[in-house]
């Protein structure tokens, strides 16, 4: 996992390549993975080097808080095992910018409850 094996263009070739290495499983997991861009949910100067690849990203933005995103094979990981399913709801504390967020509210749907609570606000921006 997170070995850069899986690395694209694009949120599509990531994706892809995330299937093709078996980083994802679910068919659900990659429809929504698709949907969401990781590298909107990446600082701009950050996108093009390392938004779509499997790898863990870390920047000091400067104290009091460091964005860190984990590497999409992670979260692909995550959101099979947690099974979230419509009308559920779903906490994430230490939320970042909010990709595991936004994930999660693909499957929760319009009657699901998502809350993100991130403490820093600069990383949160």
């Amino acid at each position: 996992m997170g070995l850069v094996a899986s690395a694209g263009k694009n949120n599509d070739e990531l994706v892809d390549n995330l299937v093709k290495h078996d980083s994802i499983k679910n068919e659900r997991v990659e429809r929504i993975m698709r949907l969401v861009d990781r590298g909107k949910f990446m600082p701009e100067n950050a996108v093009e080097e390392n938004a779509y690849k499997d790898s863990a990203w870390k920047s000091d933005l400067g104290l009091p808080g460091f964005l860190h995103i984990s590497a999409p094979c992670i979260y692909a990981n995550v959101l099979e095992h947690l099974d979230l399913q419509k009308g559920q709801s779903f906490l994430n504390i230490g939320s970042g910018t909010g990709y595991l967020s936004t994930m999660a509210g693909f499957f929760l749907e319009e009657n699901g409850i998502n809350h993100g609570v991130e403490l820093y606000e600069n990383v949160a921006d």
